[in-house]
């Protein structure tokens, strides 16, 4: 048999389009695709993806993570009356009041940032409690309280705690007033006519005043407290200190003319 080398090695032609390369080009596309490195086949997952979100294609893990997206934003109220805060034990006597301002500027920077009512319920109550519990934040005023840690310190009853306050608010006022205090130091003075601590420390002033010479006002509110400045100036039109009046009242002129002296001595 006669081999003919022509018909036998099937050459392909010079232009490069037979078979043998085509046939080469689809088996790499064939093994590219199958160990899913190249092509449209592979799914893309960031690292560290939990598998709760792996999707069967691009797409549906995207839905997923959309909706644990949606589902984790918060809701959050129109306004600040939508939180509806109740403190817990240690933090009630500062949190009575609902419209307290603090509270108002809390919840409306809750709303600025995007935290929900639960939140802020638990965030207030666990951030301020140990402070408050450690006493690095002082309790809030209250005027019955202080009256009656008063009439404790005098060994007296409501009545004789409510003269002492009032004596101790003129002779606060006098005491700044001779003192020519400027207005912070004078307010914070009369301030501490509220306190029962701070009634115990105008008493002690004006007794050891006393001791020098200087009155600024009786025990007890008698009628020789002096007044204060805007007291006499309230009353220097009055027609009870004017002798030419119906209504003089000799001992409030008195008192008048003994408060100005003891203010502006000459």
């Amino acid at each position: 048999m006669t081999f003919n080398l022509t018909e036998n090695l099937c050459l392909a032609p010079e232009d490069g389009a037979g078979s043998g390369d085509g046939a080469g080009d689809s088996t790499n596309d064939s093994a590219g695709s199958a160990d899913g490195s190249e092509g449209s086949s592979a799914l893309y997952r960031p690292d560290g993806l939990a598998e709760e979100y792996h999707g069967e294609t691009d797409q549906d893990t995207i839905d997923r993570l959309h909706s644990a997206l949606t589902a984790s934003k918060p809701s959050l109220p129109d306004d600040i009356t939508g939180y509806d805060f109740t403190p817990s034990d240690e933090l009630k006597d500062f949190f009575q009041d609902k419209d307290d301002p603090v509270l108002n500027a809390a919840k409306a920077a809750a709303l600025d940032v995007g935290i929900p009512p639960n939140v802020l319920q638990d965030f207030i109550n666990k951030t301020f409690s140990g402070p408050v519990g450690e006493g690095l934040i002082a309790p809030p005023f209250d005027p019955k309280k202080e009256m009656d840690t008063l009439a404790g310190y005098m060994k007296g009853d409501a009545k004789a705690a409510e003269r002492a306050i009032k004596e101790a608010e003129t002779v606060a006022g006098n005491i700044a007033d001779r003192l020519n205090m400027p207005e912070g130091a004078k307010a914070f003075m009369e301030g501490m006519a509220e306190m029962a601590d701070g009634i115990v420390i105008i008493r002690s002033l004006q007794e050891l005043l006393r001791e020098r010479g200087i009155s600024l006002g009786g025990r007890e509110g008698g009628s020789d407290a002096h007044m204060t400045r805007e007291q006499l100036k309230a009353l220097g039109a009055d027609p009870r200190i004017d002798p030419r009046s119906g209504n003089y009242d000799p001992a409030l002129r008195k008192q008048y003319d003994e408060s100005y002296q003891a203010l502006f001595p000459s």
